[in-house]
């Protein structure tokens, strides 16, 4: 295995054992350093490290990242939520079971803005299972929906995992993001399949209610403006209007002109603790970039993916058994750790391996992401569990079983764009 296996096993037990994804990135990359020079003592070793952190965390498209996570904060704390869900309860209200597919319409749209499973689901999830409750649905099926449909926001464009990939990967943000719109369509559709499915065999579901144009109108003229900004973010950076960091600008001030004097819910207050939050939030991420950079540094100086590469090619010459392999590694490793940390210590060690294959980056890193979102929904780590327990009541065990058919939609959907890798290449081939 070698001194290099021996570290990056001893990397995975840090984190198991509830290591700081980060802090155990720096102390495995100072040893991984100190093989290469000889010992840890020499000065090479630290110089070497901070040389690599910095490198990774000074780069103009990084400056995105505190941005889209203060616009997102923003649009949370301004009266955003309620209108959302108001506006596609409307819309479902002539559907059987329509909040439920209000629940993951929402969660589409929220995901526009926020890119947090957990601020989905302890945020717009409350007010979902309220109504969901008020309206006779069973408490099992509701907190089942709510934590899948959160899945969606580290999907759907701006998220912030994307960003990560993109910066990793050196491939386009604007490219990512397109990659991202027809599998984040295609997975809430598939829950939306279900959900209808599902409803067939559950008695407390409230019949369909009446279509009400007046009411559509007034909820839509309520939430325009916020669902506007997926398009005002995703459309620049295509079409040239704006860089991903400058797109990252012009929502920060979107959202705060819709929250301070277009819905006027927006407290300075608020405000200050929004940009509190944002600043721990991203000083955390750069901490975490900069030392799994290093890390990936120190395995790329070891050969770890030229060694992978060869094993890999041993095992298979198919890319897309290769890439079904890759689901099931991904699969695992996101039972232990968080998707964006996960991304940032995989993509330096398997995407050189993907490309041996002459796998698509934009393709590899897309299921990648998508596939990790899993982590989100299964034990131990499992925050989006953890935050509906919070919001919910329903114990931990019990959430990890109304929470299985969805991880088997969410891997089918995985899977699904191995097998057709176009659902994720065809818009940002045709924005070429």
């Amino acid at each position: 295995m070698g001194v290099f296996g021996l570290l990056t096993l001893a990397l995975v037990g840090l984190i198991v054992i509830g290591f700081p994804v980060g802090f155990a990135a720096g102390v495995i990359s100072a040893f991984g350093l100190a093989e290469v020079h000889g010992s840890l003592a020499d000065p090479r070793v630290a110089s070497a490290l901070a040389r690599t952190m910095l490198d990774r965390i000074d780069g103009f498209l990084l400056l995105s990242v505190p941005f889209f996570l203060l616009a997102g904060r923003l649009m949370n704390g301004a009266g955003i939520t309620v209108r959302l869900f108001d506006f596609v309860s409307a819309v479902t209200r002539p559907l059987r079971g329509g909040l439920a597919h209000a629940n993951v319409l929402a969660s589409v749209l929220f995901a526009g803005m926020s890119g947090s499973a957990t601020a989905d689901a302890m945020g717009l999830g409350t007010i979902e299972l309220k109504a969901m409750a008020h309206a006779g649905y069973r408490r099992d099926f509701a907190v089942g929906i709510t934590g899948a449909s959160s899945l969606l926001s580290p999907i759907i464009p701006p998220s912030i995992a994307l960003v990560a990939y993109a910066v990793v990967a050196e491939q386009s943000v604007g490219a990512m993001f397109l990659a991202a719109i027809v599998p984040g369509i295609l997975l809430a559709l598939c829950y939306m399949l279900y959900v209808a499915w599902r409803l067939r065999f559950e008695t407390d579901v409230p019949p369909a209610g009446r279509f009400d144009p007046c009411e559509v109108w007034r909820s839509f003229r309520g939430a325009v403006l916020p669902i506007l900004m997926p398009a005002i973010i995703v459309g620049g950076i295509n079409l040239g209007i704006f860089t991903p960091t400058e797109a990252a600008a012009v929502a920060v001030f979107y959202a705060g002109a819709i929250g301070m004097i277009v819905f006027r819910e927006l407290s300075l207050a608020q405000l200050i603790a929004d940009l509190r939050g944002a600043m721990i939030d991203s000083a955390a991420i750069m901490l975490i970039i900069a030392f799994t950079s290093a890390f990936g540094q120190v395995l790329i100086r070891a050969q770890l993916p030229d060694q992978l590469a060869a094993l890999a090619t041993t095992l298979t010459s198919d890319p897309t058994l290769f890439l079904l392999l890759m689901i099931l590694l991904w699969l695992v490793v996101g039972c232990f750790m968080a998707q964006t940390p996960a991304i940032l210590i995989l993509t330096p060690i398997l995407l050189p391996v993907a490309e041996q294959y002459a796998i698509d980056p934009i393709h590899f890193g897309m299921v990648m992401a998508l596939t990790l979102t899993l982590g989100l929904l299964t034990p131990p780590v499992g925050m989006v569990l953890y935050a509906l327990v919070k919001v919910s009541g329903v114990p931990f065990e019990r959430l990890v079983v109304i929470s299985f058919p969805y991880v088997v939609i969410t891997a089918l959907v995985s899977v699904t764009l191995v097998l057709v890798p176009d659902l994720v290449l065809a818009l940002p081939r045709l924005a070429r």
